[in-house]
C-alpha cells in the first residue's frame, strides 16, 4: 500500500498506558501525535487510570476512554517512598486473579477491534492481545519485571511467589511483535523478542523565558533565576519549603501549595490556567527534581540545568543519570542536600557551565518509521 493509501486508511490504534507518574503518557502522547500527524484518520483509544482531562492536554486528536488501571507499577504515597508491602500485595492480587483480568482484557480489545495495541507498559493487556492475534508495540524505556527484580529479587534467596510473578511478567512481555527503547533505556536483558532502540521520546515545550517572568511579576531589575521544583506526577510531601524561604537568591515555582509565602517564592498551580506544564518547563533557568524519564530527558535535551535526588532503586536511574550527566548539565543531591534545601551552590555550579547545544529529541519520528515500516 502506498503512502497516499495510508493517509486514507482508517487505522485503529488501542493505547494501554501505566499511571504510574506521568512519563508513560509524556512518552505515549510524543509517539501518537507524531502516528497521527501522518494517519489523519487515526481512531484512537485509550486505556489507562489517567484523568482525561490530563490526557487530553498530551494527545492532539480525538479520543474514546476506558478510565481503569492495568498494571500495579509501585504503591507511592511520595514520590520518594516506595510502599513495598502494599507493592507487593497488589500484585499478588493481579496474579492470583489472573485468569479473571486476562479475560476482562480480552473481551475489552475484541469490543474494540484495534488493528494494533500501543502499550507503555502494562503486561496485561500485551498477553490479552497477543492471546487474540493483535499485533502490539512496547514503548520501554523501563519494563515492570525489571522493577520487581530491583525491589524484590535482589537477595541471595529470592522468595519463589515473587520468581513466580517475575517469570509471568517476561513471559507476557515476550507476546510483543516489536518494542520501541527509548533513549535512555533500560537495554540489559529486556523481555522482548524484537526491540528497537530509539532516540528520546518526548513533547518538548516552548522556551518563553521573558513571557515566564512576566506571569510571575517579575521586575525587569530582578535578575534572580527561576528554578522549578517538582517531583512529577506523584504529588510531594516533602519539599523543603522553609529553607527554600530562606534562600532569596532565587525565584522558586514550587509544585505545592503555598497559602501565604514570601514573593520568591512561587505556586506552579497559579500558572497552569494559561501555561501548559511543558512550556512552564521549558522557561525556567534551572530543574530541582528526581530523574525519571520526562522531565530529566526534556531538561536534557533542552540543556536546562538539572539537579537532582535519586530514589536509590529504580532501575530507570543509572541509565537515565549517566546520559544527563554525559551529554546534559546534571548534578546529583544527597538526601541531605535535598531534605536540607541545600542546594544554591550545586545550582550556581551548574548555571556557570559553558552552554551546550540542544540535542535532538527525535525518538517519535524514529517510532512511527518503525511502527510504518512494520505494520502499515
Amino acid at each position: 500500500m502506498g503512502g497516499q493509501g495510508l493517509m486514507a486508511a482508517a487505522f485503529r490504534l488501542c493505547c494501554v498506558v501505566s499511571g504510574h507518574g506521568f512519563g508513560h503518557i509524556a512518552q505515549t502522547a510524543a509517539l501518537v501525535n507524531r502516528l497521527a500527524a501522518e494517519l489523519p484518520s487515526l481512531q484512537l483509544h485509550i486505556i489507562s487510570p489517567l484523568p482525561r482531562p490530563l490526557l487530553a492536554r498530551m494527545i492532539g486528536v480525538e479520543f474514546s476512554l476506558e478510565c481503569r488501571a492495568q498494571d500495579v507499577g509501585l504503591l507511592q504515597s511520595d514520590p520518594m517512598r516506595i510502599d513495598l508491602p502494599a507493592t507487593a500485595q497488589a500484585v499478588r492480587r493481579l496474579h492470583d486473579d489472573w485468569s479473571r483480568q486476562l479475560a476482562v482484557e480480552k473481551a475489552s480489545l475484541s469490543a474494540w477491534r484495534p488493528d494494533l495495541v500501543l502499550a507503555n507498559i502494562p503486561y496485561l493487556p500485551i498477553a490479552a492481545a497477543a492471546a487474540l492475534g493483535i499485533a502490539t508495540v512496547g514503548v520501554a524505556s523501563l519494563t515492570w519485571d525489571a522493577v520487581l527484580a530491583a525491589y524484590f529479587l535482589a537477595g541471595d534467596a529470592p522468595d519463589p511467589e515473587i520468581m513466580g510473578w517475575w517469570r509471568a511478567m517476561r513471559e507476557a512481555y515476550a507476546g510483543t511483535s516489536l518494542a520501541l527503547l527509548p533513549m535512555p533505556a533500560i537495554v540489559e536483558n529486556h523481555p522482548f523478542p524484537r526491540a528497537e532502540l530509539i532516540g528520546p521520546l518526548i513533547t518538548l515545550g516552548r522556551p518563553r523565558r521573558e513571557a515566564l517572568r512576566r506571569s510571575l511579576g517579575l521586575a525587569e531589575a530582578d535578575e534572580r533565576p527561576v528554578i522549578l521544583v517538582s517531583l512529577g506526577g506523584i504529588p510531594a510531601r516533602h519539599i523543603p519549603v522553609q529553607a527554600l524561604a530562606r534562600e532569596e537568591g532565587f525565584h522558586w515555582l514550587l509544585d505545592v501549595d503555598l497559602p501565604a509565602h514570601p514573593g520568591h517564592l512561587h505556586a506552579i498551580s497559579a500558572l497552569l490556567g494559561h501555561w501548559s506544564f511543558a512550556d512552564l518547563s521549558a522557561s525556567v533557568d534551572g530543574v530541582v527534581s528526581k530523574p525519571g524519564y520526562g522531565m530529566a530527558v526534556a531538561a536534557t535535551v533542552q540543556q536546562i540545568p538539572f539537579l537532582y535526588l535519586r530514589r536509590g532503586t529504580f532501575p530507570d536511574e543509572p541509565p537515565i543519570c549517566g546520559w544527563m550527566e554525559a551529554v546534559g548539565c546534571a548534578m546529583e543531591l544527597t538526601a541531605a542536600q535535598f531534605y536540607g534545601g541545600d542546594w544554591s551552590l550545586a545550582l550556581r555550579s551548574l548555571l556557570d557551565r559553558p552552554v551546550r547545544p540542544l540535542l535532538s529529541a527525535n525518538g517519535a519520528e524514529q517510532g512511527v518509521a518503525h511502527i510504518r515500516d512494520r505494520f502499515l
